[in-house]
């Protein structure tokens, strides 16, 4: 068994530990100018220095949830930092055997870093990393890396860095890192300095699973904007929907999708971003994966309108609790379980804006005093059941749950378009 798996391993087999800190997202966007147009460059820890970079770094201190635990528990061989802290679709990737083993440990700064897999689906480039270091910031090497495909610099892309603390200080994490061009099925990924001057790594990457995509020939007016649909992309870690705006780059934010296959289940966004050339902006929506290949996938934009936020009285008597969030649907409270002061509530919703509605769910005492939340909604595996959990709960007692009530959901109904998979076979 090689060192970092054994170290795994080591970690996973202990009693967990009540704390762990999560580093759940960090994303960084910078814009450049070059000669002929604007463009909207995405790169980790690099600002220039004649342009305004713009930051959004979240970083949460959270313990395990029973799912979550179990989870972890219930892996085989504790040897895919993609199985320990992926999302629904890097994790399912692995499991489907999607992912490449490396071991390729390299000295970036004064850090030691081990590239312990890879996947790449067509979609997203995926790395898995560990290192050991007690008292840096883990995330000090990114500071001091860029990537190159075939020997030229990615410049334009998206990347999100999760990780997680494991025991004795060891941390796995993840680099995801979305180009905005496309890539060839095979080609080297170098991991470089940002003078380029030196090369860290260089791992061989070839994309594995199947994919779709289904260009959509439909276009509109929104907010006197001509909208233009591009494609809808099936991968098996996400979905991707693009589209062009005539003249705005506000749109995200603003403007939001509801993706659903013929059997009404909605997918939760995971992310976007854009480009921006000359008043005509590029954007890419991103989804979970659907489970299966759906036969028919119905695209609904809508404005995300205002909410409020209510309380309701969260008295459990071993029965659900129906939590309503306005006209799009409601959150059902199943079970509660309740250790170490620490409360933990198992829910599933119902309704047609899933990531909003899970998203916002906190916890008050009589007092109007929130408890914290030690980590965000997180899925149960195999199911459309979410747990949550909150510290410094010493008592079960007069708990009242908030959550968002939305308005009426203002959907743009001349822009729904209808993709047809069966046509596709």
């Amino acid at each position: 068994m090689e060192k970092w798996e054994q170290q795994l391993k080591e970690q996973v087999n202990r009693p967990l530990p009540e704390n762990m800190d999560m580093f759940m997202t960090q994303t960084l966007s910078e814009l450049s100018t070059n000669q002929k147009h604007k463009r909207l460059h995405k790169r980790l820890f690099y600002a220039s220095t004649a342009v305004v970079a713009s930051l959004a770094f979240t970083v949460g201190i959270a313990s395990l949830s029973p799912a979550f635990a179990d989870a972890v528990k219930s892996i085989p061989i504790i040897g895919s930092v993609f199985e320990l802290i992926g999302e629904d679709g890097v994790k399912k990737a692995s499991k489907l055997g999607l992912s490449q083993k490396l071991n390729q440990q390299v000295r970036i700064g004064d850090q030691d870093i081990t590239f312990t897999e890879s996947l790449y689906d067509g979609s997203n480039i995926n790395l898995g990393w560990i290192t050991s270091d007690h008292d840096k910031n883990i995330y000090e090497f990114l500071n001091n890396i860029s990537y190159t495909v075939n020997g030229k610099r990615i410049s334009d892309y998206a990347a999100n860095a999760p990780a997680l603390k494991l025991e004795n200080g060891t941390y796995g994490g993840l680099l995801q890192i979305d180009p905005k061009d496309k890539l060839p099925d095979k080609f080297t990924l170098g991991v470089v300095s940002r003078d380029e001057k030196t090369t860290y790594v260089e791992i061989s990457v070839e994309r594995q699973g199947s994919y779709l995509t289904i260009p959509i020939a439909k276009s509109g007016m929104w907010n006197d904007y001509e909208m233009n649909y591009d494609a809808l992309a099936l991968y098996p870690t996400t979905t991707e929907l693009t589209f062009r705006l005539q003249g705005t780059n506000s749109a995200i934010g603003i403007l939001k999708f509801m993706v659903r296959d013929e059997r009404g289940h909605v997918l939760r966004t995971t992310g976007n971003q854009f480009s921006s050339a000359q008043n005509n902006s590029e954007y890419k929506y991103l989804f979970e994966p659907f489970n299966s290949k759906p036969n028919k996938v119905t695209i609904t934009p809508y404005i995300s309108t205002a909410y409020t936020t209510e309380k309701l009285n969260l008295e459990w008597k071993g029965r659900p609790i129906t939590v309503p969030q306005g006209a799009v649907g409601s959150i059902i409270v199943l079970d509660q379980q309740w250790e170490k002061n620490q409360l933990t509530l198992t829910f599933e919703v119902t309704g047609e804006r899933i990531n909003e509605q899970v998203s916002n769910i906190w916890l008050y005492d009589r007092m109007g005093n929130s408890f914290p939340r030690v980590n965000p909604p997180i899925r149960i595996e195999g199911s459309d059941k979410y747990e949550v959990t909150f510290a410094n709960v010493n008592s079960t007692e007069s708990i009242q749950i908030a959550t968002p009530v939305f308005n009426p959901t203002n959907y743009l109904q001349d822009l729904e378009v209808t993709v047809d998979l069966e046509k596709t076979n």
